[in-house]
């Protein structure tokens, strides 16, 4: 049986533990509503950047539209977002093994690249014998994803122009209310021919018809690579609120854990605080009747 002092250092110690739990409960669900704020904004700028990649379209620029197509050998990049630290369950584990499926489909096709953001996902894709060539820690927050985003398009031009990789995928997981996260695969580039088209017929939103300044060219370059931007700037913000709901979940079972420990604890503690309290009043009253007994 434990004492009274290490029962009261075990409720001690789960305490503590459970005021960590809960300020990383906080923290967490702050992250979560920043993120889901950032993917949101970022949704809704990525239908103005269609819109415009529409109206570009619609004047003519489809030259772009013939190779949209890659060839049997172009190769495969993928980005794969994961997390920087643990305690969010399977999250890492989910993008990883999709990861190695894409790779094992596209086995012979050309050169692979693989892009991870966050250690943990690193660390997963490595296990999984699928060592990355670039690996980039997750931003701290919402205004980190332009620099991150900016990184990893910064690689993706050195495939396309030094590994002739033409196919690019995002790996990620999204929250949901009823499973907690959902795997998505996104290809990145290039754009399927049916969102071309589907961009080129889209209705523009004025009686004013749209019109492009500069070279045609240049300006469908430009939407093109602001759209390949938003995108994972939005694949970001939502990784990343999955991950904080994820660890919010994990926390939040993890502090019923600990609730129901320290019941068990405070029983323990009052159960053996009453027997103490019966020994010393047994060997009172033995002491007294023997006592007692001498007496008479």
């Amino acid at each position: 049986m434990q004492s009274l002092g290490e029962l009261q250092g075990r409720i001690e110690g789960a305490r503590d533990l459970q005021s960590i739990v809960r300020v990383m409960k906080s923290l967490s669900a702050v992250s979560i509503r920043q993120y889901q704020d950032a993917a949101r904004r970022l949704r809704s700028y990525q239908s103005v950047v269609d819109l415009s990649l529409g109206a570009a379209l619609s004047t003519g620029a489809f030259a772009w539209r013939q190779s949209a197509e890659p060839g049997p050998g172009s190769g495969l990049g993928l980005v794969v977002m994961g997390s920087d630290r643990g305690l969010c369950g399977r999250f890492n584990v989910g993008v990883a093994e999709a990861a190695a499926r894409l790779v094992l489909q596209a086995s012979g096709k050309g050169s692979q690249r693989i892009l991870a953001i966050g250690a943990r996902a690193a660390a997963r894709l490595e296990a999984l014998g699928l060592e990355p060539d670039t690996i980039f820690f997750q931003p701290g927050s919402a205004a980190g994803l332009t620099d991150t985003a900016g990184s990893v398009i910064v690689e993706i031009e050195d495939w396309r122009n030094r590994r002739g990789i033409e196919r690019v995928s995002v790996v990620f997981n999204v929250a949901t209310e009823r499973e907690g996260i959902e795997l998505r695969v996104e290809q990145l580039l290039p754009i399927d021919p049916s969102a071309i088209d589907a961009l080129a017929t889209q209705p523009w939103p004025t009686n004013n018809l749209p019109a492009t300044r500069g070279e045609p060219d240049a300006v469908f370059s430009a939407l093109m690579r602001e759209r390949l931007f938003v995108a994972l700037m939005r694949a970001g913000a939502e990784s990343l609120a999955a991950e904080h709901a994820t660890r919010l979940r994990a926390m939040q079972a993890a502090e019923k854990n600990i609730n129901e420990r320290l019941d068990d604890l405070a029983a323990d503690w009052r159960r053996t605080r009453q027997d103490e309290i019966t020994t010393e009043l047994m060997d009172i009253v033995s002491a007294y009747e023997a006592v007692s007994s001498r007496a008479s």
